[in-house]
C-alpha cells in the first residue's frame, strides 16, 4: 500500500449535501412499501431523522422494483426496538434492527455509521465497523455512489452527499471515495461494483474499473462465507448472462474461480457463449418469477465445462455408460468449484441433479426413468436443471409414472384340497 494511504486524517469536513426536493426527481411514495412508509413515519413522529436507503431509492428511480426497502435512522438499535414490537436486534459486527410485517416482509433499520477506512494508521482489510455516525458519514461509507441516495420522509427530497444522482443519469459506475483504496479496505466492493454494472448496463469509470482489476485478487483475503453469498445473489440477481461477461472481462470471474479461465477466459471462448446462453435462460426463469435453486445455478455454471471434460471420456450406452457419467460428475463438479467453498448441502445436491442428466444423453425421448430416480427429493431440481440446458426430463417422469401405474392383476392360488375331507373313511 501507498505510504500516503497509512496516515489518513480522523476526522474530514462533513460534506454539505445537495438537496433535491420533491418537484425535482421522481420518487413517489406510491413507489414505496406501505410497511417501510409506516416505519419511516413513525421514527419521523417521534423525533428521529428517518430516511430510505440503498438500493431502494437507486431501483425506484430507475423505474424499478425493489426487493426490499431498507431504513437508515439516527435512533440507536434499542430506541428503533423499543418504537416496534414486532421487531428484533440482530448483527455482530453492526447492530440492526429487523420490522417484521405479515407474509414474511422483513423492513430493515440500520442506525447511521461511519466508515472503518477513516481510522489511523491501520492498513489491515475488513476492519470492524461499530462506530455511530451521521448521515453524512453514512453515506460515504456506502461502496458505490449510486447507492449512496437518502429519501427523506420528512419532506420527500432526496439527500446527496455525493453526486450520485449526476451518477445515475449519467449511467456511471463509481466508487464512493478513493477506488482503489476503497476496495482494499473491503476486497467485496469488487463485487459489488461489477454486480450493479451488470444490473444496471451502467459503465464503470476509469478509476473505478482499474480499481476493480488492481484489487480483484484480494478477493482471497475475505471470508469465504462473503465471497460466496456475493457470488450467489449474482447469479440469482437477474442479470447473470451481464455479469458472466462482465466479470470475464474484468478478470474477476477467474479470481473468484481460476478452474474456469482455460475454458472460458479466452475473447472468443465458445464454452462462455455456451454458459452466457444458459444464464439467459436462468434470468428468464428469474423475471417469470420460478427462480432456479441453487444447486441448479452452481451446476449451471460449471455446465459447458464438464460436457467438455467429459468428451475426452468413452462413456457407453445404458445403465453402464450412465453410471459413468453419475462418477465422472461427482469426481469433477467439486474439483472445478473448490476455490468456492460452496455449502456441502448444495454441491451434493449439484452433484445428484448433475448425474441424472446422464438420462438426457440417450436420445430416446421415451426412455423410462426409473422410479427410484423420479421420487427423489431431488428430482424437481434435475427437472429445473434440464430446462436451463434447454432440455425435457420432466415428461420423462410422466412416460415413467404412466408405465409404472399399469399394475399387473394378481393370480389367484389355486385352493388346496382340504387333507380332512378327503381322507378315506
Amino acid at each position: 500500500m501507498k505510504q500516503e494511504d497509512k496516515h489518513l486524517q480522523i476526522e474530514a469536513p462533513a460534506p454539505e449535501p445537495t438537496i433535491i426536493p420533491r418537484a425535482k426527481h421522481t420518487l413517489s411514495r406510491k413507489s414505496i412499501d406501505p410497511d417501510a412508509l409506516k416505519v419511516l413515519y413513525r421514527l419521523h413522529n417521534h423525533g428521529f431523522v428517518a430516511y430510505l436507503v440503498g438500493g431502494s431509492v437507486r431501483d425506484v428511480l430507475l423505474g424499478r422494483s425493489p426487493k426490499d426497502f431498507d431504513v437508515g435512522t439516527d435512533a440507536r438499535p434499542n430506541q428503533v426496538h423499543r418504537l416496534f414490537r414486532n421487531s428484533r436486534v440482530i448483527g455482530r459486527r453492526f447492530r440492526l434492527v429487523q420490522v417484521f410485517f405479515r407474509g414474511g416482509k422483513v423492513v430493515e433499520v440500520s442506525t447511521f455509521r461511519k466508515s472503518a477506512d477513516l481510522e489511523v494508521g491501520d492498513d489491515e482489510v475488513l476492519q470492524a465497523n461499530n462506530t455511530f455516525g451521521t448521515p453524512a458519514e453514512d453515506a460515504l461509507r456506502r461502496d458505490l455512489t449510486i447507492n449512496a441516495l437518502f429519501y427523506n420522509i420528512a419532506d420527500y427530497s432526496l439527500v446527496d452527499y455525493v453526486d450520485g444522482l449526476k451518477d445515475l443519469k449519467s449511467g456511471l459506475i463509481r466508487s464512493v471515495g478513493d477506488a482503489d483504496l476503497r476496495f482494499h479496505r473491503d476486497p467485496v466492493r469488487v463485487l459489488r461494483a461489477v454486480r450493479h454494472a451488470a444490473r444496471t448496463s451502467f459503465k464503470l469509470t476509469d478509476d473505478t474499473l482499474q480499481a476493480v482489476q488492481r484489487r480483484r485478487e484480494e478477493l482471497n483475503l475475505c471470508p469465504q462465507s462473503r465471497v460466496r453469498d456475493e457470488l450467489m445473489r449474482d447469479l440469482k440477481g437477474g442479470s447473470a448472462a451481464a455479469w458472466l461477461e462482465l466479470a470475464h472481462q474484468t478478470g474477476v470471474l477467474y479470481s473468484l474461480l481460476p478452474s474456469l479461465e482455460p475454458y472460458y477466459g479466452k475473447a472468443d471462448s465458445g464454452l462462455r457463449r455456451a454458459a452466457a446462453k444458459l444464464f439467459k435462460r436462468v434470468d428468464a426463469l428469474i423475471a417469470k418469477g420460478t427462480p432456479p435453486s441453487d444447486p441448479v445455478l452452481v451446476a449451471s455454471l460449471f455446465w459447458p465445462v464438464l460436457e467438455e471434460q467429459s468428451s475426452a471420456l468413452e462413456i457407453p450406452p445404458g445403465s453402464a455408460g450412465r453410471s459413468r457419467w453419475a462418477f465422472f460428475v461427482r469426481e469433477a463438479l467439486p474439483q472445478l468449484a473448490k476455490s468456492v467453498q460452496f455449502a456441502k448441502r448444495v454441491m451434493e445436491r449439484a452433484c445428484q441433479i448433475g448425474a441424472v442428466m446422464g438420462f438426457l444423453r440417450e436420445e430416446d425421448p421415451l426412455q423410462r426413468l426409473p422410479k427410484k430416480v423420479t421420487e427423489k427429493g431431488y428430482f424437481a431440481d434435475a427437472c429445473q436443471l434440464a430446462e436451463v440446458l434447454g432440455r425435457d426430463l420432466a415428461s420423462r417422469a410422466e412416460v415413467s409414472s404412466s408405465k409404472a401405474g399399469r399394475k399387473r392383476r394378481r393370480r389367484r392360488r389355486k385352493k388346496k384340497p382340504n387333507a380332512a375331507t378327503n381322507r378315506p373313511s
